[in-house]
């Protein structure tokens, strides 16, 4: 686990939380902005892009890997990091002086080099405030249904491959319709747009931090045709896949 500055713009290849110490404009994750704001923290997940145009505002950062962040057993803390869950938590006057203690003892733990013991656990208690702060969110709501649950960890390892809800449905032991019924209520989405939304959004990683073919991008998240792969990018963004790797470089 390391602690400090973050970069400017990357596909990062670990988990941060962010804390910004001042007002500053936008930052962008997954090219998505979002506001710059006094004591708003925001979590980053590996291979998400993250961008701060301009001049880097002053933050407190944690690092960690994925070996780290494999580490923690609560589920609900781990979907913190979930990529449609990218909006920040402002923290409350109350809590800034106490978390700010309990971020100088992982920044004191993490240089010891002593066990991951106490980092485990101070790093669960900074992010159970951050839980309890987020439960007006639409996706952390929707994570609390087990079912939700485990259609998101679904999705996430299989999108490239499985295009349908019924794989899905027949992994969580329901029907194709009921799953979309409940996906429609937790998030106002079909399964299929949450797959096209995964998929679009490592699309747009691929196209702008890869060197990779749009041929070879289009194989690998399960099109089977460069064509195919080019009307859905262009239909979702209203962009190119070569206009919008010229514009975000």
């Amino acid at each position: 686990m390391k602690l400090g500055e973050f970069g400017i713009s990357h596909r990062i290849d670990f988990f941060a939380i962010i804390w910004f110490l001042e007002d500053a404009g936008l930052h962008y994750i997954d090219f998505d902005p979002y506001p710059i704001k006094k004591n708003m923290v925001y979590l980053v997940a590996r291979n998400q892009v993250h961008s701060l145009p301009g001049d880097a505002p002053n933050t407190r950062t944690i690092i960690f890997s994925k070996r780290f962040f494999d580490s923690i057993e609560e589920d609900d803390l781990r979907f913190l990091f979930a990529p449609f869950n990218n909006a920040g938590i402002s923290l409350p006057n109350e809590l800034v002086e106490p978390l700010t203690h309990l971020f100088e003892l992982m920044q004191l733990e993490s240089k010891l080099q002593q066990g991951n013991r106490l980092l485990h656990l101070y790093t669960n208690a900074f992010l159970v405030h951050i839980l309890r702060l987020s439960h007006n969110s639409e996706a952390t709501d929707a994570y609390q249904d087990e079912r939700m649950r485990k259609l998101f960890e679904l999705i996430g390892s299989h999108y490239k491959t499985q295009k349908f809800a019924s794989f899905y449905a027949d992994q969580i032991g329901l029907t194709a319709r009921r799953l979309n019924q409940l996906v429609k209520e937790k998030l106002d989405l079909s399964v299929s747009q949450l797959i096209y939304n995964y998929t679009l959004i490592e699309a747009k990683r691929e196209i702008s931090h890869s060197v990779k073919s749009f041929k070879e991008i289009a194989i690998e998240l399960g099109f089977r045709e460069q064509s195919y792969f080019s009307r859905f990018f262009k239909k979702q963004t209203g962009l190119s896949p070569e206009r919008f790797r010229q514009e975000n470089p």
